[in-house]
């Protein structure tokens, strides 16, 4: 027996509703593993087709990238808080591509998966920081220029 796709919906900036003539296509989708796999215990942890691209090298508009979670390791994600099975587990319908039974149970129950533990959020906090660290920087630097400016024309005489 093949694999099953469980759930295939779009995600980025489409899910997002940020994407723009340029954005690329971005899917995640769920699979259960084939029978044989995981007797075998060869049950992948995700597949992801996206083509390396240099560092600085941006999508663009022809570019699919789709992961793809097995169910063990989505519902793990879910469990630990993960900010992309939850974002999954809350796209909205016309997001949704191909669906199954077991993704409307797992909807259903997605409440099952809040937790109070707020380390994965953090750590995805932290790596968006990172990642607009100079874009905050340059804000900042903005702002310190600004209040200069405004002190300054406060000493400045009429």
């Amino acid at each position: 027996m093949p694999e099953e796709t469980i759930v295939l919906m779009k995600f980025g900036s489409h899910l997002y509703g940020t994407n723009s003539e340029a954005s690329d296509q971005d899917f995640k989708s769920i699979f259960l593993p084939s029978r044989e796999d995981a007797f075998l215990g060869n049950i992948p942890k995700s597949r992801n087709n996206a083509k390396k691209k240099a560092e600085n090298q941006k999508n663009t508009s022809e570019d699919v990238d789709i992961e793809n979670y097995s169910l063990q390791y989505f519902i793990k994600l879910a469990c630990e808080g993960q900010t992309v099975a939850i974002d999954m587990l809350h796209a909205p319908e016309n997001m949704i591509l191909e669906t199954s039974n077991v993704w409307t149970k797992i909807v259903k129950n997605r409440d099952k998966f809040y937790t109070k533990n707020l380390k994965a959020f953090i750590g995805y906090a932290r790596k968006q920081c990172v990642r607009y660290g100079l874009r905050g920087g340059r804000i900042n630097t903005i702002n310190e220029v600004i209040k200069v400016l405004e002190n300054a024309s406060k000493n400045i005489k009429k």
